[in-house]
């Protein structure tokens, strides 16, 4: 702590000598200011970003150069021979690049192709034009991401072979795993409206350094829209209704956003009803997949005259009556129904900037979030109903500084603290009677809590065409358990991990290597849990260890105006592997326990190409390979070998894509995939699907239109329990008003 204090002086009371240069970026074809722009200077490697009238300043040296960058333009460096008080910069629109992006997960300031890690991206933009029923689905082509799907209310996203507390899950870089997050695909990512959405991050294969436990497959974070302070004071907003065919969707959106002098808004809501799902080759409809969502964002900001801002934020999402469609038709369940899934999240965070001194930002986040999650089962033949419902609730306090130390080195060092209480309950009734006949002891011990706080450092050094980083993270976690079954559990555990990066540059090409340690602390749910599953039937044990991963990852990256590529080798090795064991050879009773070691590996590749001022094409491809060392078979639920590969046409008002989306066969099962009656006997066939989509806009007016499947294949994602669609359209149609 005194080192930190000492710090914060000695970067506070540091002088430069320097002048300062004020500026204003525009957009060369419209003259409008551009907001967000980052500025470098090149001596002294200080940067600022323009405000909403495209200003800046910033302090150089003479015959400085300045760097200015931003997302959809080309870069510009400018040199400063004599140093002028005020300048003008214009920037020239280009093509979005496919590693052109500024990336919020890695919190630093580097471009994707400067970044020594696989990074994939899902914008705004890309969200609306696939019009698409959830998150799930909108992901779905996503480079390095497989979309398992056990029913159209779920949605858990594979990165790097691993799902479930395996992938680190962020909602505007507030953490949405709790100590209830199951071993396997769970619905949480379907709890997230894609109406909500700004972008989606996907850092793959990294990201414990920086948010702590569950990142070891990777670390995915949603950022959800911001008000905007651009203009005068004016109000604006948009009405959106989308459906689909066969009756699988109506939606109904409404958006309205507004500003004045230093305060802005933006708020929606929507009301969805999903029908069953219909899948292709003459499968038909899939009942019972269908259930009702409503959804409300309300994000204020105040922006103040010191550079700093304030932002509240309230998220609620909540699901009813939504079936698991697999445990009918197969485990021989009248109804197994998550009668209510719902998630709140709501938060305050300051954010101070201080553009020309050594300490350049710094964040605290306040948070307080809420599940809850009902399920009411029942057999056939059977005159009793089980119901369960868990409800977590989850305080957070996390903060970041941002500075700059020995000019060069830059650094990110915060602490974070999250604290969970869980309340679980379960209960028979009988259905003729509608006594309840068992009120008992839930999935969970009622009452348990978890508490896990850490400090974190990280450093960027940037010089010549080298970029070197190194980063570490202290962990400490805390399970409270009063288990009335296996009697009370104290259970604590630490973990000190790192990260360490090379970069290199030859003009437009950048090849890295990265080691990034990870871990995933043992929660509520591994200590815990006392129910069914696919299988057998699980029961609380008394102690387990974190699990542990090192991830060693080179690659190779290429960024032009016209063409991007990037490729990554990855070799993911897990220590102290948590995993469900046999108690009795004679019964299916089960419990966790650290049983040994395994090993992920494969390769990723995306790029993009613009073959004309119209004319694009984009694709990827990802291939893993798993193995559980312990017990000498495949580790479970691996993807196959998929990929895809799209034409866009784009003009100023109308745009035309071609979607092609395939997958392997998977017949390499380990046995918890054979026993799994979401996986067919021998495995999952591979698939291949056609997509065309468009869109035009007229006006106030926005029209989208897709038509998937087109050659109406029956198919599945591996894992789930629920087929893809068939041949359907989707439409979405948009009012625009201000």
């Amino acid at each position: 702590m005194r080192f930190y204090i000492l710090l914060i002086i000695i970067l506070f009371g540091k002088q430069i000598a320097a002048q300062t240069v004020e500026g204003v970026v525009l957009d060369y074809d419209t003259k409008q200011p551009i907001k967000e722009v980052n500025v470098i200077s090149n001596d002294n490697l200080k940067g600022c970003y323009t405000d909403d009238q495209g200003r800046f300043e910033i302090e150089v040296n003479s015959n400085t150069i300045l760097s200015i960058s931003h997302l959809g333009y080309l870069k510009k460096e400018i040199e400063i021979d004599n140093i002028e008080n005020s300048i003008k910069i214009y920037l020239y629109p280009a093509p979005i690049q496919l590693n052109d992006v500024q990336i919020k997960i890695t919190k630093n300031n580097l471009l994707n192709i400067s970044q020594s890690a696989s990074i994939s991206t899902l914008s705004e933009k890309q969200i609306e034009e696939n019009v698409s029923r959830s998150m799930a689905e909108a992901m779905i082509g996503t480079e390095g991401v497989w979309m398992q799907k056990t029913n159209h209310g779920g949605g858990s996203p594979f990165v790097r072979g691993l799902t479930g507390n395996y992938v680190l899950l962020l909602v505007d870089g507030i953490r949405m795993n709790n100590s209830t997050f199951r071993f396997g695909p769970n619905q949480y990512f379907n709890t997230i409206s894609p109406f909500s959405v700004s972008s989606i991050e996907v850092l793959r294969g990294a990201g414990s350094v920086l948010y702590g436990s569950d990142a070891i497959g990777g670390t995915i974070n949603i950022n959800t829209k911001n008000p905007s302070l651009r203009g005068d004071k004016r109000i604006f907003g948009t009405a959106t209704g989308q459906i689909m065919s066969h009756q699988m969707e109506y939606t109904g959106v409404m958006e309205l956003g507004g500003n004045h002098k230093n305060f802005a808004f933006i708020t929606n809501g929507s009301i969805r009803n999903f029908g069953d799902n219909y899948a292709g080759n003459g499968i038909g409809f899939q009942r019972p997949s269908g259930y009702s969502e409503k959804n409300f964002l309300f994000k204020g900001l105040w922006k103040f005259k010191d550079n700093s801002k304030l932002t509240l934020n309230y998220q609620w999402l909540r699901q009813d009556d939504v079936p698991r469609y697999d445990q009918v038709v197969q485990k021989d369940y009248e109804y197994y129904n998550f009668t209510l899934q719902q998630r709140r999240l709501a938060f305050l965070r300051y954010d101070k900037n201080w553009g020309n001194s050594s300490v350049r930002a710094f964040q605290v986040t306040a948070s307080y979030q809420e599940s809850n999650e009902e399920r009411d089962t029942k057999k056939n033949d059977v005159n009793t109903q089980k119901n369960e419902r868990d409800d977590v609730s989850t305080l957070g306090l996390t903060s970041q500084m941002d500075a700059i130390l020995f000019e060069r080195v830059e650094m990110v060092a915060g602490i974070d603290s999250y604290f969970d209480k869980v309340h679980s309950a379960r209960s028979i009734t009988d259905t003729e009677t509608g006594e309840i006949i068992i009120s008992a002891r839930g999935l969970y011990p009622d009452g348990s809590s978890a508490i896990s706080t850490a400090v974190y450092n990280t450093y960027l050094y940037d010089i010549d065409r080298w970029n070197f980083q190194l980063g570490w993270r202290y962990n400490y976690t805390l399970n409270k358990i009063e288990d009335q079954i296996s009697g009370p559990v104290d259970q604590s555990s630490s973990s000190l991990i790192g990260k360490a990066s090379i970069n290199y540059q030859i003009n437009n090409h950048r090849i890295y290597t990265a080691v990034n340690t990870g871990f995933r602390a043992p929660n509520i749910n591994d200590l815990s849990s006392l129910g069914d599953f696919d299988y057998g039937v699980e029961i609380p044990t008394n102690d387990l260890n974190p699990e542990t991963s090192t991830n060693f990852e080179i690659g190779y990256k290429i960024a032009k105006r016209t063409f991007s590529f990037n490729v990554a080798y990855y070799y993911l090795y897990i220590q102290d592997l948590i995993d469900r064991v046999r108690v009795d050879p004679n019964e299916d009773i089960y419990k966790k326990a650290n049983v040994g070691e395994a090993f992920v590996t494969g390769f990723e590749l995306g790029f993009q190409s613009q073959l004309s001022t119209y004319l694009s094409i984009n694709g990827s491809m990802t291939y893993t390979y798993g193995e559980n060392i312990t017990k000498d078979e495949p580790f479970r639920r691996i993807p196959p070998l998929f990929g895809d590969l799209s034409i866009r046409y784009e003009r100023k008002n109308y745009f035309i894509i071609l979607q092609n989306l395939a997958a392997n066969k998977q017949d390499r099962l380990s046995g918890g995939d054979i026993d799994d009656h979401r996986i067919p006997e021998g495995g999952t066939q591979g698939w291949y699907v056609a997509n065309i989509k468009g869109g035009m806009a007229w006006k106030k007016i926005s029209f989208k239109l897709a038509l998937n499947n087109i050659f109406n294949q029956a198919y599945r994602m591996h894992g789930s329990g629920v087929d893809g669609q068939g041949r359907h359209l989707a439409a979405s149609l948009s009012y625009h008003f201000n």
